[in-house]
């Protein structure tokens, strides 16, 4: 059993890149993220007899990120000639320093069958939310955006852009096993705040490594710029899918680990639920299009105008994903004009608006 306190002010007292153990032959290793509001990401190391070490996430493309895995494999007298990864997603803070780190060979184990389905999806998303950053941005964070035949672009620092290498990925699913030294993780598929998210479940010793899936303190975000991706329903799907599993630690990759799932699943979905209904009064008080309802929803930071773009870009993503799910409800209509979307109450025979959706 751990002892969750003290593993917490060990893992507080450590440098980036030293080992912390927290079971046999299973460490945390804190990465560094340089310039992000997140500042960290735990990566998971776990180490076989054989010699063989898996890391369970990786870190931005940049040489903070790559030194601190550096320090850890030295550190625990291992070497990347035998090293396999597992990426719990497809954001650059889990996947990015696969440009500096992968070596031909090296497996790479994620719910991915080509990092190409990730750029082939940001592509398509760029055609939806380019014009919409625009109508966001003040008249200085216009002059960060590129603009090109294709419409207004934001600009995105190097370490955040998709990997520019192409690893061979070996593609997990819902109830693959993992076999990470002592350890065999069954992969669970929990999509939401990404299409491509998994956690890994050990059930002998009720350990979830969770990714961004379920984390101590954040609450993880959802986006979604196509109303045919019902992105919050499968997040919501996703959070009910691990409720209650039998688990006595949480490793996420953000913040402390945790026990307690039954009520951090429960908080999520409640937190989800009220934001529902705020987004709702939104729309019902006439507030009919993204940029509108994201600058009037409660947020942790007053002033929406004020805000950097590109955390307009993911309030306005996030906003999107809880209209769309409240759209696929049938509790509001949504209506496309040229790159413009917008929304509004539907009506029913007696042009009466009709009751929020239970």
């Amino acid at each position: 059993m751990v002892d969750i306190e003290e593993l917490d002010e060990r893992v507080a007292a450590a440098g980036f890149g030293e080992p912390v153990p927290v079971l046999d032959n299973l460490y945390l290793v804190r990465i560094p993220l340089p310039d992000n509001p997140l500042k960290v990401i735990n990566s998971y190391f776990i180490l076989g007899d054989d010699g063989t070490t898996t890391i369970v996430d990786v870190g931005f493309n940049h040489p903070d990120s790559e030194a601190a895995l550096n320090r850890a494999l030295a550190s625990l007298g291992r070497s990347w000639d035998k090293v396999q990864i597992v990426l719990t997603h497809s954001h650059p803070d889990h996947t990015g320093n696969l440009d500096r780190i992968w070596r031909p060979g090296m497996p790479v184990f994620a719910n991915l069958h080509s990092f190409q389905e990730v750029k082939n999806l940001m592509a398509m998303e760029e055609a939806v939310y380019g014009p919409l950053l625009l109508q966001a941005a003040t008249l200085e964070q216009q002059a960060d955006m590129t603009f090109t035949d294709d419409g207004p672009r934001l600009h995105v620092s190097a370490e955040l852009l998709p990997l520019e290498s192409y690893p061979v990925f070996t593609y997990v699913s819902d109830g693959d096993g993992l076999e990470c030294g002592p350890y065999t993780f069954e992969v669970i598929e929990t999509p939401g705040h990404d299409a491509w998210h998994i956690c890994l479940y050990e059930r002998s010793r009720r350990l979830l490594i969770s990714g961004d899936h379920i984390l101590e303190r954040i609450t993880p975000s959802v986006s979604s710029w196509f109303p045919a991706f019902n992105a919050l329903d499968a997040f919501l799907a996703s959070l009910r899918k691990v409720r209650d599993l039998p688990v006595d630690l949480i490793l996420p990759a953000h913040g402390r680990p945790f026990a307690g799932l039954v009520e951090r699943v429960d908080f999520l979905l409640e937190h989800h639920r009220e934001r529902l209904e705020e987004i709702y009064e939104l729309v019902r008080a006439g507030h009919d299009d993204i940029v509108s309802i994201s600058q009037h929803a409660t947020w942790r930071y007053p002033d929406w105008k004020s805000w950097p773009l590109d955390q307009k870009y993911f309030s306005m993503g996030e906003t999107l994903a809880h209209l769309i799910y409240l759209v696929r409800q049938g509790c509001i209509l949504q209506g496309v004009c040229g790159y413009e979307y917008y929304f509004r109450m539907p009506y029913d025979r007696r042009n009466t608006a009709l009751a929020l959706c239970s």
